[in-house]
């Protein structure tokens, strides 16, 4: 009867070893997703910062201009443009463009400059 017993501890080692390494490796998966999805969330939050200080910047350096619309190239291969439009008492909108869609948009107050008053 002893024969008989060994075998089935054995079986039952190994089935709990080959348990234990499924657990892990279901750990480890569900780690590696979190990272991956954690890395794609905070480069697309960098892009959109990125892309919301290039329209302010765009807005500043059109400011002084007294055109009512202005296009400013950023990729020429992806049709990607920054199109800044004075509207009406001073607010200034600047675009993100792809194409014909746009992608982002901000509006400005402009400050009243002292020769206008």
């Amino acid at each position: 009867m002893s024969g008989n017993r060994k075998p089935k501890l054995r079986h039952r080692r190994g089935a709990a070893f080959l348990l234990l390494v499924v657990v892990v490796l279901m750990v480890v998966v569900e780690a590696t997703r979190t990272m991956v999805v954690g890395e794609f969330s905070l480069r697309k939050t960098e892009m959109e910062r990125a892309r919301v200080r290039t329209m302010i910047a765009a807005i500043d350096a059109v400011a002084t201009l007294n055109e009512e619309t202005i296009e400013l190239p950023i990729d020429s291969a992806n049709q990607e443009r920054i199109v800044v439009t004075m509207g009406e008492d001073q607010r200034v909108l600047a675009r993100w463009m792809r194409g014909e869609s746009v992608v982002d948009q901000i509006t400005r107050q402009q400050p009243v400059s002292e020769s206008e008053e």
